[in-house]
């Protein structure tokens, strides 16, 4: 399942992590994974950003998720819940504009943002209130997706000295236009933006499909996709689907920035960057540059579409592996 460079230096062994198969899927995630999170879990919001932190006593580490474009914190229960199982504390948030946290538009299903450093300020606040507090004096670690690996890569960058190490699972340095060049992309933008129609939907991009095809989504598992599918269908703040012709231009420009030679030389903890081998969203070419540019990067290849995070069961078995063992090297 997993190509390309193999981790060195480490102990070599691996735990063992069982996870949940395609069959049984839904019932088990009703069954067992979330009355097992409902007993740990403490929610709240911070100046409207809704949270979930789950605590342990005595634990390895706490890691800290930061997820991608449209997501919610409820979609990564699952990996919480092999986190949390695997001895860590966890902390997530929903970013603005998406899940139980404030939007910054009257459209609902529209994520806008006005500049990506306020995602990252809104991260360093939940890490420094939130967080450092309960993580009981042991490491934090950062596992990041997409969107969020755009974002965590921000964070890495402008505040060093936090986090021990990083995981960033097919982020989003280079995003996939399809034919359009970025600079007609980031044009098309800038010029949406002053016109006034910063707020307004990307024309690209579709409302929310309550029938989603399994094979338009971004996962490789289809009990996983009619899961979390049927979530959104019953919880209205879930549907977020696109974005703001301010949002793309931005995610663009952030992107760029965090690859830089000036920026990404300012992370000197060790990172594992997962690629998927079958990503549609977004461009392997940014993932390699910064890689080049860090002192302690690593890359595996993983056999996926974008969602690498939410493969079958089976395979989400040594992915977890190597993420554990990182964590723990």
């Amino acid at each position: 399942m997993i190509l390309g460079e193999k981790m060195t230096g480490g102990s070599g062994q691996r735990e063992v992590c069982h996870c949940l198969n395609e069959e049984s899927y839904e019932a088990r995630m009703m069954e067992t994974v979330e009355p097992y999170l409902r007993r740990s879990v403490i929610r709240g919001k911070m100046n409207g950003l809704y949270f979930e932190f789950y605590a342990r006593p005595k634990p390895r580490g706490t890691i800290v998720i930061c997820y991608g474009f449209t997501e919610t914190c409820e979609k990564y229960h699952e990996l919480i819940y092999y986190m949390h199982r695997s001895g860590y504390q966890v902390a997530v948030m929903d970013h603005r504009g998406h899940g139980k946290s404030f939007r910054e538009a009257e459209d609902t299903y529209l994520v806008h943002v006005e500049s990506f450093s306020l995602y990252v300020e809104d991260l360093h606040r939940f890490v420094r209130t939130e967080v450092l507090p309960k993580a009981q004096g042991r490491p934090l670690y950062l596992y990041a997706h997409s969107m969020g690996g755009c974002i965590g890569t921000l964070y890495l960058e402008q505040y060093p000295g936090i986090f021990q190490k990083a995981v960033l699972n097919a982020p989003m340095f280079g995003i996939n236009n399809g034919a359009i060049p970025d600079f007609a992309a980031m044009l098309l933008c800038h010029v949406a933006v002053l016109l006034g129609k910063g707020r307004k939907r990307l024309f690209t991009m579709g409302g929310f499909d309550p029938q989603e095809p399994f094979e338009r989504g971004g996962c490789d598992s289809r009990a996983r996709h009619d899961y979390y599918l049927k979530l959104r269908r019953e919880n209205p703040e879930y549907r977020t689907s696109y974005a703001s012709y301010g949002w793309a231009g931005e995610a663009m420009r952030a992107g760029k920035r965090a690859i830089t030679q000036g920026n990404a030389v300012n992370i000197r903890i060790p990172v594992l960057l997962f690629q998927a081998a079958r990503d549609t969203f977004v461009r392997a070419g940014e993932q390699e540059l910064f890689l080049s540019r860090i002192p302690e990067g690593k890359k595996l290849i993983v056999d996926s579409r974008h969602e690498i995070n939410r493969m079958t069961g089976d395979r989400l078995e040594p992915y977890l592996s190597e993420i554990f063992g990182f964590y723990q090297e």
